[in-house]
């Protein structure tokens, strides 16, 4: 029986095939023995060795559930290694739990969604607030269109009453249209474009925003240095100007040729027995700055009805732009006719003589005056048109 033992060949292990646990039968029927020394322990019941077995059994599988190897631990002091046949083969590499990734890789992720999504809001909230303190872009444009709408009626008004209307002017297509439509004639409205000359031949030129942009400073620098009258602001600023056809110099010489003129016929009047002058308008002719036109209006006006001059003025013009309205007062100053008559005889005389338009006004002392006023521009422009080269 002993010699059948030991000749029986002990099972071999086969590469790859799964372990059989200590005990059970493997696929070619054979009973794996646990340990070469649990059949030959003395004292040893066969009760004690099967609950051995059954220890040593439950062992390998703790072992594989924890993932550690099964022969991985410190062998005990009275154990000898044996031989387990399949069951001895370390776990395959498909049945090991796989290594877990990067540890934090999901988290990190997230910092980095919610960071970007802090940046977007916080991006979304500087547009907004930088919004909602300025006004649209649409809100702007309509306010800024209003603002150039009324300062070009303002001016339209001012040049149908003040500019003669024997006087060629120069302006943007929009401009020239309100301007027939406040009753200037359209045959003396010089329509300025993209491909327009210098408006040398025109006696006023009325700059706006798009006549600006034509043209740039040249019509204030070179051509039209004198300004009548100005209206509106900023973008929707518009300047009335008096042209100078032969040029800025030009223009600065023939002025201080008309203003010794103008002095030499303020003294004149000043000697006239027939008219007053008070303190205020005493200054002003003798420093030259009546428009000569006035002065000979008075003159004539003078030889038929006495003449009592307050003052004399100009509305928004620059500097040197001769003075066109005198105020006169509504009383004889001979006392030979009441108030209203002599109003309607000086009325009479100055519109058959003169192209003067006649208003009532009152000051700021609370007197009332008949406003006499010649049209813009002042014969300066002609003038020097025929005195320079």
């Amino acid at each position: 029986m002993g010699d059948e033992d030991r000749g029986r060949e002990l099972p071999q292990r086969v590469p790859g095939a799964a372990r059989v646990a200590p005990g059970a039968r493997d696929p070619g029927g054979e009973v794996t023995s646990p340990s070469l020394r649990s059949g030959i322990r003395a004292g040893r019941s066969a009760k004690a060795n099967r609950a051995a077995e059954q220890v040593r059994a439950a062992e390998p599988v703790r072992a594989a559930s924890a993932g550690l190897a099964l022969n991985a631990g410190p062998v005990v002091e009275d154990e000898v290694t044996e031989w387990l046949g399949p069951a001895g083969q370390s776990p395959s590499a498909e049945s090991r739990p796989a290594a877990p990734g990067p540890a934090g890789g999901p988290g990190i992720r997230l910092t980095v969604l919610v960071v970007v999504a802090a940046l977007v809001v916080g991006l979304l909230a500087v547009v907004t607030v930088r919004r909602l303190a300025r006004p649209p872009a649409s809100a702007a444009g309509a306010a800024l269109a209003r603002q150039q709408a009324a300062a070009r009626d303002e001016t339209a008004a001012w040049v149908a009453q003040q500019v003669s209307h024997d006087v060629t002017v120069s302006c943007d297509q929009v401009m020239c249209a309100a301007l027939a439509a406040h009753g200037f004639p359209s045959r003396e409205l010089l329509v300025l474009g993209p491909l327009s000359p210098d408006p040398v031949t025109s006696g006023v030129v009325v700059e706006t925003a798009a006549v600006r942009s034509l043209f740039g400073t040249s019509l204030a620098m070179a051509w039209a240095p004198a300004v009548l009258a100005a209206f509106g602001s900023g973008p929707a600023a518009i300047t009335v100007r008096v042209m100078a056809p032969h040029g800025a110099a030009a223009y600065q010489t023939a002025l201080a040729a008309d203003l010794a003129a103008r002095k030499t016929a303020g003294a004149a009047l000043l000697r006239d027995q027939r008219i007053t002058v008070l303190a205020p308008a005493a200054g002003q002719l003798a420093a030259g700055l009546a428009d000569v036109r006035l002065l000979r209006a008075l003159t004539a006006l003078a030889r038929h009805e006495p003449v009592s001059i307050v003052d004399f003025g100009n509305s928004g013009a620059s500097a040197g732009i001769p003075l066109r309205y005198a105020d006169l007062a509504e009383t004889d100053p001979a006392a030979r006719q009441p108030g209203a008559a002599y109003v309607r005889s000086v009325r009479a005389y100055l519109s058959a003589a003169s192209p003067a338009r006649m208003t009532t006004a009152t000051l700021l002392d609370g007197q009332p005056v008949l406003r006499v006023e010649v049209t813009a521009p002042s014969p300066l422009a002609v003038s020097s048109a025929q005195r320079s080269p």
